[in-house]
């Protein structure tokens, strides 16, 4: 469903949240603090605040990851994302 990360606290401090759809890659952060990228079998709808979600090629990087691998994310525009998914589905097609 997911993959739980480990590091410093997160400590949501917005107002409460209302049940809605899960996109894939989405970053939940629970109650205690610790985030949870969600995968392919993932919930359909959840009411934990969201910080961002990961684009569809950092989610299968993410999940080729052995546990306890160290990581680090950091943010990436709309187009940046697309052209980046754009590239790599090219490369593939020219394996193929």
């Amino acid at each position: 469903m997911g993959v739980r990360l480990q590091g410093p606290r997160l400590d949501y401090q917005g107002p409460g949240l209302i049940s809605s759809g899960i996109p894939l890659g989405a970053v939940q952060v629970p109650p205690d603090g610790q985030p949870i990228v969600l995968l392919q079998d993932r919930q359909t709808i959840g009411g934990y605040p969201r910080i961002g979600a990961l684009t569809p090629l950092a989610v299968a990087r993410l999940a080729q990851c052995a546990p306890g691998q160290s990581l680090r994310l950091y943010t990436i525009g709309q187009e940046a994302a697309r052209q980046q998914t754009l590239y790599w589905l090219q490369r593939l097609q020219q394996r193929l």
